[in-house]
């Protein structure tokens, strides 16, 4: 089994009280998305939304490809973050997961290779350059999910959502 179906595994080991998951997407969903915006979505990611279109985990949200009126739509944040805010992001992030304070963890679509693309966290009120880029924090988002959704949680609760004593 590959890395990111490993990791999706782990994750839907929580229980359905703390984890949120909807019918996958299908991939005339993701090519219409991919064609709409101009832009090749990482295969983990895509792996990811063919299993799970989205989900959220105790506040973490991974978004999906749905339509954009609802808040956990790919396009609606992407539109959003690149022509509707202030400090627009730069074309080539791909913002997947907000930290709910306005930053977003984002793919480089710069920094891509067969499976995946760099992960990088934007700060919404924080002017970025090629000198001083946004901050890379996972080489993959298969290694985002795992340390960001499986980890950390597991960090301070068990797969039911009880707190760790």
């Amino acid at each position: 089994m590959d890395v990111i179906n490993s990791v999706i595994e782990e994750l839907l080991k929580f229980s359905r009280t703390v984890l949120t998951v909807a019918d996958g997407a299908t991939e005339e969903k993701i090519r219409d998305f991919e064609g709409k915006y101009s832009l090749k979505l990482p295969n983990d990611y895509q792996t990811f939304l063919k299993r799970t279109n989205g989900l959220k985990l105790m506040g973490t949200v991974v978004y999906g490809i749905y339509d954009e009126s609802v808040y956990m739509s790919l396009g609606r944040a992407f539109s959003v973050e690149h022509y509707e805010v202030e400090n627009e992001m730069p074309k080539n992030l791909i913002p997947f997961s907000p930290d709910g304070g306005g930053n977003h963890y984002c793919f480089d679509s710069t920094r891509c290779d067969e499976k995946s693309c760099k992960v990088v966290f934007w700060q919404y009120n924080r002017s970025y350059s090629e000198e001083n880029p946004p901050e890379t924090v996972n080489d993959s988002f298969a290694a985002w999910v795992k340390e960001v959704l499986v980890d950390w949680t597991l960090e301070d609760y068990d797969y039911n959502g009880n707190r760790n004593v």
